[in-house]
């Protein structure tokens, strides 16, 4: 077996040439930002965006997560570029802080709030709020 080996091995790779391999694949361009109901999304520093056609932002979302802190805090906001309404998730290592949404009239003032607080959580919605850029390149 140890004689058959020199001789079987330059014969094996003589058989295997490059014309018998599988084409190799050929890079395609990054693909463009996905399409939601008609929005491009987005991201960028951490935030995700969904930007109308005439690059308008209509949602904005961002949160953290931590081992014992979760945040997820979602912005809507209509054609004009008013903010519609907001809604904040929170849990940390004793449960559930914050699951709250809010609702704001067109001059931007809080109408409705609802949902769950938890004991001795007394932050305003507008303190989760963060600004938005008034063009999103995607």
């Amino acid at each position: 077996m140890r004689r058959l080996l020199p001789v079987l091995l330059p014969l094996a790779l003589t058989c295997a040439s490059a014309d018998s391999l599988p084409p190799v694949p050929s890079l395609k361009p990054a693909p463009t930002a996905p399409i939601t109901a008609g929005l491009r999304v987005c991201s960028q520093d951490g935030v995700r965006y969904r930007v109308d056609g005439q690059g308008h932002v209509r949602s904005l979302e961002y949160g953290h997560r931590y081992p014992d802190n979760v945040l997820h805090v979602t912005q809507s906001y209509d054609r004009a570029g008013r903010l519609t309404g907001v809604t904040i998730r929170q849990t940390g290592f004793a449960g559930r802080v914050l699951d709250l949404r809010g609702s704001f009239d067109a001059r931007g003032r809080l109408v409705k709030e609802s949902g769950y607080r938890a004991p001795g959580v007394t932050a305003s919605l507008r303190s989760y709020l963060r600004p938005v850029p008034q063009r999103v390149k995607c």
